[in-house]
């Protein structure tokens, strides 16, 4: 079926100088890699993309894979972008079905129905020439998910393929092989992981462990170039700075005294293993390293006798209410549903809400937007794994990190809801850390992960650091000899 002549394809919305050029430069491949930093308006970036491409009937539109909580977003940014109409592929199977034959220029779908729905799909790509755009690709990270399958199932079918996040390696350098080889069927990187692994000289150990090779790395930023564009915000925006600031605090008596008895525990347990046992248990040592992360926050979280107040509430409450009294909002971000309700509870009069995976996503939508708009919402309480992508959050200008995982792509991602196209005052990042605790450990192995990933991304030029490990000499480290 060919699109009706009489479509207005041209932008909506006024785009800015750097998403010209990254239109420019996608229109011109006919699989590419978006990487802008977050904050940049890469939603903007593709409709305008897929509308150039509709113009030059290169392809009729577009199927957009995205997480479920981004369907509603993507439906209303194409229709603020473009004067096409978007459809999303959602409901019960017969529902979807009639969707299907709707005519449209955007597709929308999750990665999940994408799985069920692959057949139907196929078959779209193969009655009109599409793109396939992977938002958030790094979702497909692992080559052995069923999406990941899916969709090199499907890319064949495609006229076009693009791949948009801000963080395309999201822990380790092998992060990105399964995003691109749904570009180019492995051209670039390898058929294999292990093809992957062999190119670049990074040599892989037990647990995601990797020796770092500055060669092999910098000759990954150089395939990768061809095909893919990454500005940073600071390149191409005039926005105001983003500053950083760490909240040391000392754990309360009764605090410290849970978080070194558990941290014996985790010690004695692990001094009984020897080395390989270490590797092999590396997993739930770590769920059991976040289980200190809890107590350095919240004991309550595991501990409904103590009765205190934590050290890091104190301190959140004079952050929030120096926050307040300039008069402006704050985001505060934490990983455990515990601590979200807590919060909740402590700052109920300043105006606050919360935004977690058991909040519908419609009501997400309006306590986002009421946040953006309303004087009397004031503090934000959300997790990062629910609340990072997607989100405009630029009514606040401070973002307080009550507690932190080891998740690289959660702390940046849900730190730029502040800081983005549309934020006029400068943003303020606050990590709350207890000393001498496993936070101070998280610090630095996130660091060293975002090192990594900036250089491959090509936002730094030199690389003075190596992946974290996980052997049993570094966690007796941690925990204390």
């Amino acid at each position: 079926m060919k699109h009706p002549p009489t479509f207005n394809l041209e932008p909506r919305s006024r785009p800015y100088p750097h998403q010209l050029e990254a239109v420019a430069f996608l229109s011109e491949c006919n699989y590419a890699a978006l990487f802008d930093e977050q904050g940049l308006g890469k939603t903007k970036i593709i409709i305008d993309t897929i509308c150039q491409g509709i113009a030059d009937r290169v392809i009729e539109g577009a199927l957009i894979v995205c997480k479920k909580s981004l369907l509603g977003t993507w439906e209303d940014e194409v229709t603020k972008h473009s004067y096409l109409k978007a459809i999303q592929l959602r409901g019960g199977s017969r529902a979807r079905g009639v969707r299907f034959m709707w005519f449209s220029h955007f597709y929308l779908v999750t990665y999940e129905t994408l799985i069920w729905e692959q057949e139907r799909v196929r078959e779209l790509l193969e009655t009109r020439p599409m793109a396939i755009v992977l938002d958030e690709s790094q979702r497909i990270k692992n080559p052995k998910s069923k999406a990941a399958g899916t969709l090199n199932y499907l890319r064949a079918c495609s006229k076009r393929r693009y791949i948009v996040t801000g963080t395309p390696v999201a822990n380790v350098p092998q992060d990105i092989w399964a995003q691109v080889f749904f570009l180019d069927g492995g051209a670039s990187l390898g058929h294999t992981v292990q093809e992957f692994l062999a190119k670049f000289g990074i040599e892989r150990r037990p647990h995601k462990q990797h020796v770092i090779n500055d060669r092999g790395l910098r000759l990954l930023r150089e395939t990768l170039a061809p095909f893919s564009i990454r500005r940073l915000k600071e390149d191409v925006l005039e926005l105001p700075e983003k500053r950083y600031e760490t909240i040391s605090v000392d754990l309360e008596p009764a605090q410290r005294q849970r978080y070194d008895e558990l941290r014996e525990k985790l010690r004695l347990w692990i001094v009984a293993m020897d080395g390989k046992e270490v590797q092999d248990d590396a997993t739930n040592i770590l769920k059991r390293l976040l289980r200190l992360v809890q107590i350095t926050s919240n004991p309550r979280l595991i501990d409904r006798s103590y009765e205190e107040t934590p050290a890091k509430v104190l301190a959140i409450q004079d952050l929030v209410t120096r926050v307040l009294d300039r008069e402006e909002k704050i985001v505060i971000w934490t990983s455990f549903v515990g601590n979200i309700r807590m919060l909740r509870t402590r700052f109920r009069r300043a105006g606050v809400a919360m935004l977690f995976g058991e909040v519908p996503i419609a009501e997400r939508n309006a306590i986002v937007r009421r946040f953006q708009s309303s004087k009397d919402l004031r503090v934000l309480v959300a997790n990062p794994a629910a609340a990072r992508e997607g989100l405009t959050l630029t009514a606040a200008n401070h973002a307080a990190y009550f507690d932190r995982t080891f998740n690289l792509v959660d702390y940046l991602q849900s730190q730029d809801r502040i800081h983005r196209i549309s934020q006029e005052r400068p943003a303020y990042v606050y990590n709350i850390v207890g000393r001498n605790t496993v936070d101070e450990y998280i610090e630095h192995v996130v660091y060293r992960k975002q090192m990594v990933a900036q250089f491959v991304c090509g936002d730094h030029d030199e690389l003075h650091v190596t992946e974290p490990t996980y052997t049993k000499h570094d966690i007796l480290d941690l925990l204390g000899r």
